[in-house]
C-alpha cells in the first residue's frame, strides 16, 4: 500500500500541472486565437505523465507513511479504474482488427491509380494497404505497427480527383508524421489519468493540432497542384457525405464538428506571416518555461521531504516532537 500511495501522489501531482497547462493552452488558442503548434500540444501530453522534480526531493519516500483511509481508498479506486479504461481498449482495439480482416482491399481502378500516384509524391517506402469498409468516418488511418488506410468507396468515389490527392495526401501524411502512433499514447495517458476531465479534453484538443498539422503539410506537398480553397472543399463535402445519410435520415453536421471544421478551414485559407509565428513560439517557449519552474517548484511542496521547502527541517521516522 505504501508504493501504490506513492504512486498515486505521483498521478495527482503531474495531473494538476497537466491540467494548468490545459487551460493554459486552451486560454491562449481560444482567446488570444492563436495558432498552436503540434509540438506545444505534445507538450501538454508530457506533463501529464511525467513529473519534472526540483532536484532536492525524491518521488518515492523513504518513509513508511500512515495513509488516511480516505486516500487509501482514492488510490484503489484510481487503481480499478485504470483497469477497467484499460481492459475497454484492449476490446475495442480487438474488435477492430477483427472488423479490418472484413473489409476488402480496394479494387477500383481510378481509386487506386492516384491513390498510388499519392504515395509515390509522397516518398512512401511502405505504401499502407487501401481498404474499402463501412465506416462512419468517408476515411481514416488506423494501426500503429502496420498502418492501413480504410475508405467508403461509395463516398470517396464522388470526390474529384484533385480532391481524391488532398484526401489521400492528408491520410498519408497521418502516417508520415506518426499521429496515429501519438494519438494511441495519449489515449493511455488519459487512462492514467481517467478521474481527471482535463485530461479528456487535452486529447481531444491535440487531436484537432494533429489535424491542423496534417492539413499544413498536406498543402505544403500539394503547393501548386491543388490549392487552398479546393483542400477546404473536399473536407466541407467529406462532412456532408459523412453526416447526411439516407440510412439514417435524423442524423446531420453536428454543432461540434461544424466548429472543428470551421477552425481547420480558417487555419487553411489564413495568410501566415513568419514574423507572427516567430513571435508565437517565443511565447509559447516562455509559458512552458514557465510551467517548468512551476512544476519544479510545487514538487517541493508535494514529495519528500514535505516540510523542508518552508522550514529547512526535515522529518523523519523517528522524528515525534
Amino acid at each position: 500500500m505504501q508504493i501504490l500511495g506513492n504512486i498515486f501522489n505521483a498521478v495527482i501531482f503531474v495531473s494538476v500541472i497537466g491540467s494548468i497547462f490545459t487551460v493554459i493552452s486552451l486560454f491562449v488558442n481560444y482567446v488570444f486565437c492563436c495558432n498552436l503548434p503540434l509540438w506545444f500540444s505534445f507538450c501538454g501530453m508530457i506533463f501529464f505523465c511525467v513529473p519534472f522534480l526540483s532536484p532536492d526531493v525524491f518521488l518515492i519516500s523513504p518513509e513508511t507513511q500512515n495513509w488516511i483511509n480516505g486516500f487509501r481508498i482514492a488510490s484503489l479506486l484510481w487503481v480499478c479504474g485504470c483497469g477497467v479504461f484499460l481492459v475497454h481498449d484492449i476490446l475495442r482495439l480487438l474488435l477492430a482488427k477483427r472488423a479490418i480482416k472484413n473489409y476488402q482491399i480496394c479494387n477500383n481502378e481510378r481509386l487506386n491509380r492516384i491513390y498510388s500516384e499519392c504515395a509515390a509524391a509522397a516518398t512512401r517506402k511502405k505504401v499502407p494497404v487501401l481498404y474499402c469498409g463501412t465506416l462512419d468516418n468517408p476515411i481514416c488511418v488506423t494501426g500503429v505497427i502496420c498502418p492501413v488506410i480504410i475508405m467508403n468507396e461509395t463516398i470517396i468515389e464522388q470526390l474529384t480527383d484533385n480532391e481524391l490527392s488532398a484526401v489521400f495526401f492528408h491520410e498519408l501524411t497521418h502516417v508520415k508524421r506518426k499521429h496515429v502512433l501519438l494519438e494511441r499514447i495519449y489515449d493511455y495517458v488519459c487512462i492514467l489519468n481517467w478521474m481527471n476531465p482535463f485530461s479528456w479534453i487535452a486529447k481531444g484538443n491535440f487531436t484537432l493540432h494533429c489535424e491542423t498539422d496534417c492539413d499544413f503539410h498536406t498543402l505544403k506537398m500539394l503547393r501548386g497542384k491543388v490549392a487552398e480553397a479546393e483542400y477546404a472543399s473536399a473536407i466541407i463535402r467529406l462532412l456532408e457525405y459523412s453526416t447526411v445519410r439516407a440510412a439514417k435520415p435524423g442524423n446531420g453536421i453536428g454543432a461540434l464538428d461544424f466548429l472543428l471544421t470551421k477552425r481547420r478551414i480558417k487555419r487553411i485559407t489564413a495568410r501566415t506571416s513568419k514574423i507572427k509565428d516567430r513571435l508565437t513560439a517565443l511565447m509559447l517557449a516562455v509559458l512552458l518555461a514557465l510551467m517548468l519552474v512551476l512544476s519544479i517548484r510545487f514538487s517541493r511542496e508535494s514529495f519528500y521531504p514535505y516540510p523542508a521547502y518552508d522550514t529547512g527541517i526535515e522529518y523523519s521516522a523517528g522524528y515525534n516532537e
